[in-house]
């Protein structure tokens, strides 16, 4: 499919924004969910997609220490959704990370701080302390291409697979022509919301990959999105 026909047959499901920006310190997402600071946070019977989106929305607004200000806000990544139950809260001066903490906890869910998200899930797979994601597998500069806004709403993994190429040839630094992703058969109509900030290609594709059912590789050739379960 032509890149300007992706585009046109695409944007009412996948809203994306990028500008130009660094790659954020390591340790700066942690630094971020302790010192953003929510004067007023409430909630009444709010679903946690309600309030994740909430939560993500506003930090942006009360980032006072992110540079330049396409990085302000916390990305955060919900696995799974449709819960029944909600939410409701009344805190003042609550950091970030305990305002997601108390949402997490109201539902069910654990969470935990990785590089350049944080994530809610209804289990991690070590307890009591959550290990650090494993990092996805790097193509060539891959990891050198950073992604300022990464911002989808139902989008299929196809039409995202397909973003993420036609995109990596913009912002490949080294002016490589991007990366080759591959969708194999099985699942590229399964869809998936994200909203992330300052993050590097191979970080998005992984979270891509969770959220759609699919493992992320390489063949040393192009990134490949397998269906973890044939439709």
């Amino acid at each position: 499919m032509k890149t300007h026909a992706f585009i046109k047959t695409s944007c009412l499901a996948l809203f994306i924004s990028f500008t130009a920006s660094a790659r954020s310190e390591d340790g700066a997402l942690e630094q971020k969910v302790q010192k953003i600071i929510f004067p007023v946070v409430q909630f009444k019977d709010a679903t946690i997609e309600q309030a994740v989106e909430y939560i993500r929305v506003k930090s942006r607004d009360l980032d006072t220490i992110s540079q330049p200000p396409v990085t302000k806000g916390v990305s955060i990544v919900l696995r799974g959704g449709g819960l029944t139950d909600t939410i409701s809260l009344d805190l003042r001066d609550a950091p970030l990370i305990d305002v997601v903490r108390y949402c997490a906890e109201r539902v069910g869910l654990q969470y935990r701080v990785e590089k350049h998200a944080v994530v809610l899930a209804a289990k991690f797979e070590e307890k009591p302390v959550p290990p650090a994601a494993p990092p996805p597998p790097v193509l060539g500069n891959a990891d050198q291409i950073i992604f300022p806004t990464v911002q989808f709403r139902d989008a299929t993994i196809a039409e995202a697979a397909e973003y993420f190429r036609v995109k990596s040839r913009d912002l490949d630094p080294a002016k490589q022509g991007g990366v080759n992703i591959v969708v194999k058969p099985g699942g590229a109509d399964v869809k998936i919301t994200l909203d992330l900030r300052d993050i590097p290609l191979p970080h998005v594709l992984a979270y891509a990959a969770e959220l759609s059912g699919h493992q992320l590789s390489t063949d040393g050739q192009s990134y490949l999105l397998t269906p973890l379960k044939a439709e």
